[in-house]
């Protein structure tokens, strides 16, 4: 599939918008067909008036008028000003018509592929989204969206109406003199040259420069997020001098756009006013042997000058075209991205689920070659709660990011109630899975909505208990605006420790089967702990939950410990069975809690 075809694919779904356009623009190259000719009678009755006399073709568009409107040739001179305004006023009502018709139809045409990138992106797999720079997707939805906008909502028009608009403009001139109407266009070979150059340097340059804002935008993005440890080790200006040679990047790689932009405008110049030099020297002659009366070159002339302008801006819009194709490319690179997450033919949707879960010789590596997970196989009965603990890189976090298939294993199977996760909907899979991790994420919202996130039917009353659960009922009551209360970006406006319980609040409204605790305990005030702690204690009641913690004591009354290294599952049990080992967990125990001096 060529670029124009999978670009202008998308106007299908407005195909009859689209033909009524071109009516529009086939009328406004009529028009300004009809202007170059009528010049041609106004002239000549200028030239009788005047004493002189036409040959019998000079006659011919006098006479046509004279006997379709039904007049005398008397009347003539005051008919042809008339006709004069009827062409201007035809170009301008059609101009407004096609141009509004194009430009809402390429806004159409854009938010669908806005629409389009958009599901796409939210779509994708974890991978290819962990591995995405922040900056460059919002680059590609933002900035290279507007490029396909210039292209399709403004580029196209231009491209059909000047179009046709020198198609009339020609058979004028080659009705008028086809000697001279080849003449002049002898030099268009020449003009299509430099063209050309200039398209194919705009192209490359357009897609550097819509590259360099991806990155602009990234250096923007990391910047704000990190800005207290910018502060904290006074690298202001290393970090602005750092943006200063992006910035200068762009900037050299948009000035050289500008010089392909700016070069065009004095060639077609040069190329017009050769053109010019030339017609003007056969047309005198020809005027003064009789076989062109002033009116026919005046015409003539009319035309030609008239198709300086459509070449113009055809010249700049293919420069536009350029770079709103190379904004398509990046768009269509996400956009073609296959995610390798997804639904099986014979998936089937599971309503409810026990909440066994297994893990059978399971193997995975986030890059090839390097196994992050080995051979990883345990058994979590329904209601059983399951701590993963181990040093940070062992794979815990992984082990629960394939059960709920964010990743694929690279071998073995994951089995939720002897099923194959494979082998349910993710949709069903992930609607029985609640995750609950350190890194909380809430959305610039009310806390009512961010608890009540997915959740398509609910009622204040359940939100209200679901906050109960989860300790957070306490200090939402307390604020102004209880649960209308905005919690702004990431929930900056509370602490950690109210933004963990409000994402535990959200985990218990969604009341899932399985329940995923990330190092939900991280980072916390003893307070805090405490009242999350109790908030666990209560949620985990009659559901499979998987904790993955630090802090042993948060974990001492799991039903099993999997105790994880290196990818490996190397010890399981309860705390007292492990313990007994005296094994990679008891060495993990006396170092958190030295004071205990466990000698079993």
């Amino acid at each position: 599939m060529t670029d124009e075809t999978s670009l202008y694919q998308h106007f299908r779904p407005f195909l009859k918008r689209f033909a009524l356009a071109l009516v529009f623009m086939a009328m406004v190259a009529a028009f300004t067909a009809f202007f170059a000719i009528i010049i041609q009678p106004v002239i000549d009755e200028l030239f009788i008036q005047g004493g002189g006399h036409l040959a019998e073709r000079g006659q011919l568009i006098r006479n046509l008028i004279m006997n379709i409107l039904g007049i005398e040739e008397k009347r003539l001179m005051l008919v042809l000003p008339q006709l004069l305004f009827v062409s201007f006023l035809g170009q301008a009502v059609f101009s407004f018509l096609s141009l509004y018709s194009m430009k809402t139809l390429g806004l159409k045409v854009v938010r669908n592929i806005r629409d389009r990138l958009y599901r796409h992106l939210i779509h994708q797999s974890i991978d290819f989204l962990s591995k995405a720079r922040t900056g460059d997707l919002v680059s590609r939805i933002s900035n290279d969206i507007e490029k396909i906008k210039l292209a399709v909502a403004e580029t196209l028009a231009v491209y059909i109406r000047e179009t046709l608009t020198l198609f009339g403009l020609l058979a004028v001139i080659f009705y008028q003199d086809w000697e001279m109407a080849t003449l002049s266009l002898v030099l268009v070979p020449v003009a299509a040259l430099p063209l050309a150059y200039f398209g194919r340097k705009v192209k490359k340059r357009g897609l550097q420069s819509q590259e360099t804002i991806g990155d602009l935008g990234h250096f923007m993005s990391e910047s704000a997020m990190g800005n207290k440890i910018v502060k904290a080790y006074n690298m202001e200006e290393f970090e602005i001098a750092k943006f200063r040679r992006l910035n200068q990047k762009h900037f050299r790689i948009n000035a050289k756009i500008a010089l392909a932009y700016s070069l065009v405008a004095p060639v077609m110049d040069i190329i017009g006013g050769l053109v010019a030099a030339g017609l003007f020297t056969v047309g005198m002659h020809r005027i003064a042997q009789g076989t062109l009366s002033p009116g026919q070159f005046t015409s003539f002339l009319t035309a030609l000058f008239l198709m300086y302008s459509p070449i113009k801006r055809l010249s700049l819009a293919h420069n536009d075209y350029q770079q709103g194709k190379a904004g398509y490319e990046r768009v269509r690179q996400v956009i073609q991205a296959e995610n390798p997450i997804r639904d099986r033919a014979s998936a089937i949707e599971v309503k409810a689920l026990r909440g066994e879960v297994e893990f059978q010789n399971v193997q995975f590596s986030y890059q090839r070659g390097v196994p992050v997970l080995r051979n990883v196989s345990f058994l979590a009965r329904p209601n059983e709660m399951v701590a993963l603990v181990g040093a940070s890189g062992s794979g815990k976090t992984t082990i629960t990011s394939l059960l709920l298939r964010f990743y694929e294993p690279d071998s073995g199977e994951i089995l939720v109630d002897g099923r194959d996760i494979r082998s349910i909907t993710l949709k069903s899979l992930r609607e029985q899975t609640g995750l609950v991790t350190q890194d909380v994420f809430l959305f610039n919202d009310t806390i009512l909505n961010n608890i009540a996130y997915g959740r398509k039917r609910y009622s204040l009353e359940d939100v209200r208990r679901a906050a109960t659960v989860a300790r957070a009922a306490g200090f939402i009551e307390e604020l102004p605006l209880r649960y209308e209360t905005v919690v702004g970006e990431r929930g900056v406006f509370l602490s950690n420790g109210q933004r963990q319980r409000i994402s535990i609040a959200r985990a218990v409204l969604k009341e899932p089967q399985i329940l995923i605790f990330d190092e939900a305990t991280s980072s916390l005030d003893s307070e805090s702990e405490r009242l999350i702690q109790e908030a666990m204690a209560e949620v985990m009641k009659n559901r499979t939950t998987f904790v993955i913690a630090h802090r042993l004591s948060t974990i001492i009354e799991a039903d099993r410990i999997l105790v994880i290294e290196r990818g490996e599952i190397k010890e399981s049990g309860n705390h007292c069975e492990l313990l007994k080992k005296r094994g990679l967990y008891y060495s993990l125990y006396n170092l958190q809690f030295p004071e205990m001096n466990i000698i079993m």
